[in-house]
């Protein structure tokens, strides 16, 4: 992706206050709708800042020579761009561009004019750093958001998430494009119209000016005039027809088209054929239509789409009477029978109202009339001060959802974590690594984020161990109201999973819900085991618990995900979350937190889990594994103290839990590595120091029966003579094979 200027340097002007930076970014800078508010845009802010345009598809001249002199404008290679690049890999593009002008530079602000739906735009405004972004929302080109291909619907959310507000130029496109994008209904918004100064009307380029003004002066026939590019989303050929029609009933009038495009030659065609070329003229573009419409008798626009149409404000704005199609922001602009007329995108509509117009001079009149005392368009100066007022409006000083990352020398896994939750399409995100003072490549590889404003790195001066870490994380460092804990060496696979967590939550904001939680995958690297997606038997989409419900739950299922948890965290901090420097440090403090309200579990996978050789899990000391089972007994105790359950209710599957837990941390533990010839003693010595009734449970016995091959094996390796080992091989084969 190469960038490249096109347009000289900026003059800085001096001022007693200092000047921000800022950048307008556009797919296109060519004659249009679009660009024509980009430029009237930047007129008017360059007297208070310096600005820079890039483009991410075509440029025209003379679009170009129309900026002010200030302006640098930029303009990228689309040649490097991969057509396979989506938002999984948005990030990786900031490594490709950082060396390039705009993605150094931290803007005052960036404005987005029309991207939709490019997604090289889209990519990019993700990807520029800037203060505030604002997305101007032109035209309907997210109508076709759902039928997009997933590329292509990645990159308009990259955009969405990384905008500030969004300015559509009238709040009904803003209403049809939500309906059609739903991510776009959750972005805030405020409507701007298109901005118009009479001063310099212009629908191009061309440097020439109507001196002698419109061909028709002088003469008696009235005259409609249209100014539209010559596409069929304009509908002029349906012009055409209609003027047949009338002309064809006996109402002579003519029909001058200011505009070019890809119909043209069609419509001459047409033209000839209706014979209609005495009376329906296609002017081409005009550098001024301020003579026109002054001189016209009715200005009709017959579009079938229109974000908010600038030429029908001109139109207003100048006096004249206006008939238009219902299209998107009209009914803002038209007081419809009193200022103009709105008719139904229907020929016949359309016809019947263009022929009342013509033939009712009063009614001409009475329009005139009312935009006199009611214009249509505010005063520029007011309009300009709206838009100043969203740029140096201030960013919200905490996002909503923190997602820490603890890690500590966790190089092979650290990329693979941090991209997965900046990949969250939730716009009121950070994303923290909290590096334990690793002494790996940990610290390399995670900074190659630090240009995107969700991400922060923080590196103790010191190691403080796997939960003083999760702790000085969440009480220290996170900022967000909810939190997400993500080992390092974990990822999360649902882009959505933030999003879907927190609407769920929101649906439930009338109850004391302290968490979401949702399930995950169990991933082993090794290859001995294939992955299993752990889900929470549930029925349903979600299941809201009480607390004492949750931890039978969890106790009867076996169900907990840290990864997958998004909680409150002022309550997880007030409440002690990661105080216990115990290897299940997680289950501790949730199943506690989920005593003091209501937990909600989601029927979904939120990311894998990671099994491999280093787990902290799988390097659990025997002398460890009595307190981390002991914790599920003393919380079921703390519940029943406080009256939100009994023990006859939930021994059986407490009793049940606290063996199986045993039985995977001896798994894990004494069944990978002895620790001498009196290892299978210590196991019931813990066993006994925790509930001396679990000795008879059929499933910590049936483990104890499984592991002992292998713990003997151990045993035989590292305490008998080499002379015993031979006689032992077959053995070992057999039992690897089981």
């Amino acid at each position: 992706m190469a960038l490249q200027g096109v347009q000289g340097t900026i003059k800085l002007t001096i001022n007693t206050l200092p000047r921000h930076r800022i950048l307008f970014l556009a797919q296109e800078f060519v004659a249009g709708g679009a660009a024509f508010l980009a430029l009237r845009h930047m007129q008017r802010l360059v007297p208070d800042y310096d600005i820079d345009l890039l483009v991410t598809g075509s440029c025209a001249d003379e679009m170009l020579c129309q900026l002010p002199q200030q302006v640098s404008v930029f303009t990228l290679d689309a040649q490097s761009w991969r057509a396979d690049v989506n938002a999984l890999w948005c990030l990786d593009l900031v490594l490709a561009a950082r060396a390039l002008p705009p993605f150094q530079r931290a803007y005052h602000a960036l404005l987005a004019t029309s991207i939709f739906p490019c997604r090289r735009a889209c990519l990019v405004m993700s990807l520029v750093q800037a203060r505030r972004k604002l997305l101007f929302l032109v035209d309907e080109r997210l109508a076709r958001y759902p039928q997009r291909l997933l590329p292509e619907r990645s990159a308009i959310e990259c955009a969405l998430l990384s905008a500030d507000v969004v300015l559509p130029v009238s709040a009904r496109l803003w209403q049809h494009m939500a309906q059609k994008c739903p991510m776009l209904a959750r972005r805030p918004w405020q409507v701007l119209h298109p901005p118009v100064e009479l001063a310099r009307i212009e629908t191009h380029t061309n440097v020439e000016m109507d001196i002698n003004g419109p061909p028709w002066l002088g003469s008696k026939r009235p005259v409609v005039l249209t100014v539209a590019r010559l596409s069929t989303e304009k509908q002029i050929l349906q012009c055409l027809r209609i003027h047949h029609s009338l002309r064809q009933d006996g109402i002579d009038f003519d029909w001058y088209v200011l505009g070019e495009g890809p119909e043209q030659a069609r419509l001459q065609a047409e033209i000839v054929a209706l014979r209609m070329s005495d009376v329906f003229f296609l002017s081409g573009v005009r550098s001024n239509v301020v003579p026109w419409m002054q001189q016209c008798t009715v200005f009709a626009l017959f579009s079938a789409s229109e974000g908010c149409p600038t030429v029908v404000i001109e139109a207003l704005t100048l006096g004249c009477p206006v008939i238009v199609t219902d299209v998107n922001g009209v009914d803002e602009l038209i007081d419809n029978g009193r200022t103009g007329v709105i008719v139904p995108n229907e020929m016949s509509a359309m016809a019947a109202g263009l022929s009342r117009l013509l033939l009712d001079g009063e009614l001409r009149a009475q329009f005139r009339c009312a935009l006199a005392s009611n214009p249509p368009v505010s005063d520029p100066t007011q309009e300009r001060a709206r838009l100043i007022a969203q740029i140096e409006m201030a960013t919200p000083t905490a996002p909503t959802v923190s997602i820490l990352i603890p890690t500590y020398n966790q190089a092979q896994y650290i990329e693979q974590a941090i991209r997965s939750a900046l990949m969250q399409n939730f716009a009121s995100l950070e994303v923290l690594v909290l590096d334990d003072a690793s002494t790996d490549q940990t610290a390399i590889l995670a900074r190659q984020w630090d240009s995107d404003p969700r991400f922060r790195y923080i590196c103790n001066e010191r190691n403080l161990g796997r939960v003083a870490n999760y702790r000085r994380a969440l009480v220290e460092h996170a900022r967000g109201e909810w939190v997400l804990m993500l080992d390092g060496d974990d990822y999360l696979t649902d882009a959505g999973f933030i999003s879907l967590a927190w609407q769920a939550l929101q649906r439930h904001t009338g109850r004391s819900v302290l968490f979401a939680q949702a399930g995950h995958r169990a991933t082993y690297l090794n290859g001995t085991r294939p992955d299993v997606n752990i889900l929470p038997p549930i029925i349903g989409t979600e299941q809201l618990m009480s607390g004492a419900q949750y931890l039978k739950f969890v106790y009867e299922t076996g169900f907990f995900t840290h990864l997958g948890t998004l909680y409150h965290r002022r309550t997880a901090i007030t409440h002690g979350c990661y105080s216990a420097d115990i290897s299940s440090s997680d289950m501790d403090s949730f199943l506690r937190l989920a005593l003091e309200g209501e937990v909600l579990v989601l029927n979904t996978i939120a990311g894998c889990w990671v099994q491999h050789s280093t787990n902290a899990s799988r390097h659990l000391p025997a002398n460890k594994i009595a307190a981390n089972v002991r914790i599920f007994r003393q919380i079921a105790l703390m519940a029943v103290q406080r009256g939100l359950t009994s023990m006859a209710h939930i021994e059986g599957p407490l009793s049940r839990y606290e063996a199986h837990t045993f039985a995977y941390l001896f798994g894990q533990t004494l069944g990978r590595a002895a620790h001498g010839p009196l290892a299978p003693f210590k196991m019931l010595a813990v066993v006994l120091s925790v509930d001396p009734r679990l000795l008879l449970n059929r499933h910590l016995l049936s483990v104890c029966r499984r592991h002992l091959p292998s713990v003997s094996r151990l045993l035989m390796h590292r305490w008998i003579p080499a002379s015993f080992k031979k006689n032992s091989k077959n053995h070992e084969g057999r039992d690897n094979v089981a």
